[in-house]
């Protein structure tokens, strides 16, 4: 049943508010998050606040959740026609996979659900794409409290059933899978991580009722559709020549006094490296336990934490060890110590126990990219230093300086704290000098490169106007540049590789016989040029666009009406961000 059916089915009280304000929304009960009177939020929706661990587990996980679930759906897809098994589709195999899908539109519909409601997810005002999730999954949560429905457990796990990726070939539901993204190990569920992919999966069932309810019959002008969807597969034949960089001319060498010039111009481009001083907490499972066992001990652990504003990490890990009800462990090192704290370091010599690596969001990272990548707030060097040597220390963090936990590679937990940090300060000249020299070179090249390639973009368009698009590229090999045909290259059905810097959705506006605006990179300039273009014509392309393109283009638009939905839901649940969180306008 789907959350539409199950609306209508289940409350038409609700379907008489819907009808009033628009709106539709299924949720489950989450629980474990803030109130509106906790002073230290991270966010807040609808007056409910939410700590740095919560914002997290609703955003990084969740999007870490998405993510899993299209890539798996895109890799099973390309998997079941990839028969050479050299992870690339050749034009056979590709045919096979596009006249499977013309038979199966679920999928690729599918797909699509998951990628415009991806994308949704990760839009709004928060520079970081978590944090947006975690705000935007938040006001899903927040509308449903209101309308007060729930799926139950059969109803979810029948959505699951229904899921595409969750299908084998045979159409059964994938167990494997389901256990695999839900933490299921040693013939145990890991409660946790199950609760959170599941809540996933409930916010997607309210999106999905959401869409369904505000853009049921919601679609392009089919005529429209039709053109345009010709228009985004077209098949471009046509030149592009490459003028490198190393053919140029190299630079005179900058004397002292341009060095200098160069330097004073653009000093804040040459400053010391970040230091910081980071402590880690670790926890070792206890005698009969294990990691899964104790991560939900970590679990309530980061919540006391998440109260304690940080605060009070040693008293609280003592307790922690110290309560029969939890699962066993210790927290002192080889040492004795509760913590191992470093010196002030940088990310490139930070000490060994720093270079541990741990599991993070699916990835391997080490503590200290974790420590110097993720936490962006912690007290001066000399506040920390004076405050240890008062004995109070462990009263100055804050819960923004902590992360964790980690499961570490000899089964053990980590939690990380940044004590302080040493912002970079600008270098003197003689400090900065080499770096300086670099700079003004690459700068000089660039600039040459620039030169050469609108003097010659000039010279081709000029030829091109007067005597056609081969004279242009034959203008092009005068001056050096490499000159090649490519095509026939398309948006949709051929999926062949162009060269470096050339993209085929950059060709799509330029017209036959003219050239396309220029690319420059770092290595050289491209100028590119469309010779002819033709349309697909077979039956396997008009299937493709009944069954896929049209359908895409549609959903296209029924996700950017969700958006805007969106954005007003911002307003109506007065969402506010903590002060620490990163603006997406900010430099």
């Amino acid at each position: 049943m789907s959350a539409l059916e199950f609306i209508r089915k289940n409350s038409l009280l609700v379907l008489i508010v819907v009808a009033g304000v628009g709106l539709g929304l299924l949720m489950m009960d989450y629980g474990d998050r803030g109130n509106m009177f906790v002073k230290d939020y991270y966010i807040q929706v609808n007056g409910t606040s939410y700590s740095y661990p919560e914002t997290a587990n609703l955003g990084e996980n969740g999007q870490s959740y998405m993510q899993s679930l299209s890539s798996t759906a895109s890799t099973k897809l390309r998997s079941m026609f990839d028969k050479n098994e050299n992870e690339e589709l050749d034009d056979t195999e590709m045919a096979a996979m596009q006249a499977w899908l013309t038979q199966h539109p679920e999928y690729d519909a599918f797909l699509q659900f998951m990628s415009n409601m991806y994308q949704s997810w990760c839009y709004g005002f928060a520079d970081d794409a978590g944090v947006n999730v975690a705000v935007n999954r938040a006001v899903l949560q927040a509308q449903g409290k209101e309308l007060g429905i729930e799926p139950s457990k059969e109803q979810i796990d029948t959505y699951l059933q229904a899921m595409p990726v969750f299908k084998k070939a045979d159409g059964s539901f994938d167990q494997e899978l389901y256990q695999r993204m839900t933490g299921f190990r040693n013939g145990a569920a890991n409660n946790q991580q199950e609760k959170a992919f599941r809540s996933v999966i409930a916010d997607m069932m309210v999106w999905e009722a959401i869409g369904n309810l505000m853009t049921e019959g919601l679609q392009l002008q089919n005529k429209s559709t039709s053109d345009l969807v010709d228009v985004m597969n077209q098949q471009m034949r046509g030149k592009t020549a490459w003028l490198a960089k190393d053919r140029l001319p190299a630079p005179a060498d900058a004397t002292d006094e341009e060095l200098k010039a160069f330097w004073e111009k653009n000093k804040e481009n040459y400053k010391s490296k970040e230091r910081r001083i980071v402590s880690i907490y670790t926890l070792t499972p206890g005698e009969g336990s294990s990691l899964e066992a104790l991560m939900a001990t970590a679990d309530i652990l980061m919540q006391d934490l998440s109260q304690a504003n940080g605060k009070g990490f040693d008293q609280k890990l003592a307790a922690a060890a110290e309560n029969p009800e939890n699962e066993a462990f210790t927290y002192l090192n080889a040492e004795g110590k509760s913590h191992t704290t470093s010196a002030l370091c940088t990310l490139e010599d930070a000490p060994e126990v720093l270079k541990t690596q741990v599991e993070h969001n699916g990835n391997t990272s080490t503590l200290a990219e974790i420590a110097f990548n993720e936490i962006d707030t912690a007290p001066a060097v000399a506040e920390f230093e004076a405050a240890k040597a008062a004995g109070t220390d462990d009263e100055l963090p804050t819960i923004r300086q902590v992360r964790g936990y980690f499961p570490t590679a000899d089964n053990k937990l980590a939690f990380i704290r940044v004590e302080a940090i040493e912002q970079p300060s600008v270098l003197e000249f003689d400090a900065a000098r080499e770096a300086a020299a670099a700079d003004l070179r690459a700068e000089r090249v660039a600039n040459a490169l620039t030169d050469a390639a609108n003097k010659l973009y000039e010279e081709m368009t000029k030829a091109c106007d007067e005597s056609g698009i081969d004279a242009a590229f034959a203008k092009a090999a005068e001056h050096g540049a490499i000159v090649e045909d490519f095509g026939p290259v398309g948006l949709g059905i051929s999926h062949k590789a162009l060269p470096p810097g050339l993209e085929s959705q950059a060709l799509i506006s330029v017209p036959s016989g003219k050239l396309a605006p220029m690319v420059t990179m770092n290595s050289g300039a491209r100028i590119s040029g469309v010779t002819g273009r033709t349309v697909e014509t077979s039956a396997q392309y008009a299937a493709m666009k009944s069954f896929m393109y049209i359908p895409s283009q549609n959903a296209q638009l029924r996700g950017k009406v969700l958006l805007d939905w969106l954005h007003d839901a911002y307003t109506r649940y007065n969402v506010r961000l903590s002060e620490h969180i990163k603006l997406a306008n900010q430099q």
